[in-house]
Parts: C-alpha cells; structure tokens; sequence
C-alpha cells in the first residue's frame, strides 16, 4: 500500500526545509508549479501546501506566495515509523563515529528475539547543526549482520538505515517508537558536547520484517532545545484529492 500522493510530494518538501536546502524565508514552489513537477490536480497541489502551513514549516500570504517559516525545525515522527511516506530526514549533516560488528549481546541497543551470540553491526553517528555545525543528535543503530553484509562498505556518512534495508529487499512490516527521559552518560555527553548526568530525551525505534524477525534497533539521544517533533493525524477515510 502506497501512501497519497499529497503525502509524497509533501514528505519531499519536508525534507528539503528540515535539511536545510530550502532555508527560513526561501520560497517554496507554487500551486502551480507542483501542479506541473508532479503532474497532479490542483487540489492536491493546495493541500500540499496548506499541510506544510498548518504543520508550521511554511507562512503563505496572499499575493506574497509561500515562504519556508523562521525557525523550522519541526521533524513528523510518523515518518520515522512509516515506511510508506519515506525517512524523517533530520537536518544536518552526519559524522561516523564507529562502525563495528559485535555481538548482539553487546549491543548499545537492545534487539528483542535476536540471540546474544548473533553477530550485529553497530553504527553510531552524530547529527551536526546545519547552521553552527554543533551537535545535535547521536544515533546508535545496530542492524543483524545477515540482512545487511556489507553496510560497513557504504558511505555511511549518507546511509539512510531504512531505505538501505529496502535496497536489499528487506521488507518492513512494523514499526515501533519509544520515548525515555535518561540522564546523559559521559560517552554520549563527549559526543554532544554537553555535561554528562544532564536530562535528555531518548528515543528509540524498532522495526521488524514481516516474518517478525528484527530488523533494525535505534536509539538517538538528543540535544535539547535542537528540535521539535509532533506526530500528525489524517483521517485515512477523507478521499484524497489526487
């Protein structure tokens, strides 16, 4: 099941304000030219844009056209457990800390069902500020060496865990998010550039294959104040307009 297309084309939009590329002021593409880049009605071309209103990243005026909105920073978690709708797409740019395989056992993450003895591999990463280059996020990711054998071999400085998942066929059948008030440890508080046994919120993500195996076990510690994440409902039973 495919998402809408309104919901496609304004994850792209999304993606392109939280990284950055489309920056606080800049325009963003009218009705019309969404009508003519992604061939669709003008309906979904408005609701695109009145879903990026309404969601805060973008301002439209009348006769002023629509400007991407001071400030945006705001990250839809359903698109971190949504595999239908694309990556959430976090700003920045991202450092490697370590790639490793270990056994899960070891793991900085827990992965449920997943022997101890079973081989892993291990990324941690940290998400950098796309204004001053200051951390923001680290990410640690530890994914069953048999699904992805030769991640260690990618630019991980780009790789999208989920979409690399798909690239090798890896169906994502569940998601799941976590949300942990934890206070920093030190290796993590090194990394962010803050002082460790400060409050911080974790958050983790599960996924697992549709034959109920893990896939993927996440966990990202963040920098307050960095971000801002909602979760957006959309009555799945409103006719889409494309």
């Amino acid at each position: 099941m495919t998402a809408p297309q309104y919901q496609i084309i304004r994850a792209e939009l999304e993606a392109r304000i939280v990284s950055g590329e489309l920056a606080p002021g800049a325009k963003v593409p009218t009705e019309a030219e969404l009508q003519f880049e992604y061939q669709v009605s003008r309906s979904v071309a408005q609701r695109v844009l009145n879903d990026l209103a309404n969601a805060g990243l973008v301002i439209r005026r009348k006769r002023l056209g629509t400007h991407v909105a001071d400030g945006a920073r705001q990250i839809n978690l359903m698109r971190s457990v949504d595999p239908r709708i694309g990556d959430a797409n976090l700003p920045g740019r991202m450092d490697v800390v370590e790639g490793t395989v270990i056994p899960a056992g070891k793991a900085a993450v827990t992965l449920p069902g997943l022997d101890d003895l079973e081989p892993v591999i291990q990324l941690t990463r940290v998400r950098r500020d796309v204004t001053d280059d200051s951390a923001t996020v680290v990410e640690i990711a530890a994914i069953p060496f048999a699904l992805t054998p030769e991640l260690l071999e990618e630019n991980l400085e780009d790789v999208s865990v989920r979409a690399y998942l798909a690239q090798q066929g890896v169906e994502i059948a569940r998601s799941r998010m976590y949300f942990d008030p934890v206070l920093l440890d030190e290796e993590n508080a090194a990394l962010l550039q803050l002082t460790a046994g400060i409050p911080v919120l974790r958050r983790r993500r599960l996924m697992w294959q549709s034959n109920g195996q893990i896939a993927e076990s996440a966990a990202y510690y963040l920098k307050p104040g960095a971000m801002e994440f909602y979760i957006e409902y959309s009555d799945e039973n409103q006719p889409d307009p494309s």
